[in-house]
C-alpha cells in the first residue's frame, strides 16, 4: 500500500475548509480510503501543537481533517537513526545546490519531508510513498537521494499545482 505525505504548501494552496480546493482534496482522500501523513513540522507550520495530547486543542484550520482521520500527524523523526539523518543532511545540500542558496537557509520542513520518507522505509512502515508537494526542489531531492542512500522502495513526487488541486480526484490515490 502507498503512503501519501503532504507538505505545508499543499494545505496553504488549498485554503481553508470553505474553499473548493480544500473540499476536493478532502473528498478525494476520504473516498480513496487513504490519509495524508504530515511531519510534525508541517503540522506546526499549519498552526497545530503536536505536544497536545492527541492534538485536541489545535488552532489549525486543518484540525477537522485530523479529527476526521484523513490527515495524520507522523511520529517524531528519529534523528539518532543515521540513515534518516544522512538523508536529511543530503537533502539540505541538494536543495541548496538546486536553488543556489546557502544550506543554512533551507527550511527544516523541507528536509523533514524527506527524512520522514526515509524513516518510513527504514522501519518498514511504508513500501512506497507519494510525496505531494509545492516544493519542486524537495520533490526532486526525494526522488534522487532516497535511491542513492540505499532505499530501493518506490518514491514519487507529485507537484501540487493549483490546477492539480482544482481537479484532484480519487484516481490520484491508489488506496
Amino acid at each position: 500500500m502507498t503512503t501519501y505525505i503532504a507538505d505545508t504548501g499543499v494545505f496553504v494552496r488549498c485554503g481553508g475548509p470553505d474553499n473548493e480546493k480544500y473540499q476536493r482534496l478532502r473528498r478525494a482522500v476520504r473516498h480513496a480510503g487513504v490519509s495524508l501523513l504530515v511531519p510534525r513540522r508541517v503540522y506546526e507550520e499549519l498552526g497545530g501543537d503536536p505536544d497536545d495530547e492527541a492534538y485536541p486543542s489545535s488552532n489549525s484550520r486543518w484540525q477537522e481533517g485530523v479529527e476526521e482521520g484523513w490527515i495524520q500527524i507522523a511520529d517524531e523523526l528519529d534523528y539518532t537513526n543515521s540513515r534518516v539523518s544522512r538523508v536529511m543532511d543530503a537533502a539540505r545540500r541538494f536543495i541548496a545546490n538546486d536553488t543556489d542558496r546557502p544550506e543554512d537557509t533551507i527550511e527544516k520542513t523541507d528536509t523533514a519531508l524527506i527524512g520522514l520518507v526515509a524513516q518510513l522505509f527504514d522501519t518498514g512502515q511504508a513500501g512506497s510513498v507519494v510525496l505531494l508537494t509545492t516544493d519542486k526542489p524537495a520533490g526532486r531531492a526525494a526522488e534522487s537521494l532516497l535511491p542513492s542512500h540505499g532505499f530501493t522502495n518506490d518514491v514519487e513526487y507529485r507537484y501540487a499545482s493549483v490546477e492539480f488541486l482544482e481537479t484532484i480526484t480519487t484516481d490520484e490515490f491508489d488506496g
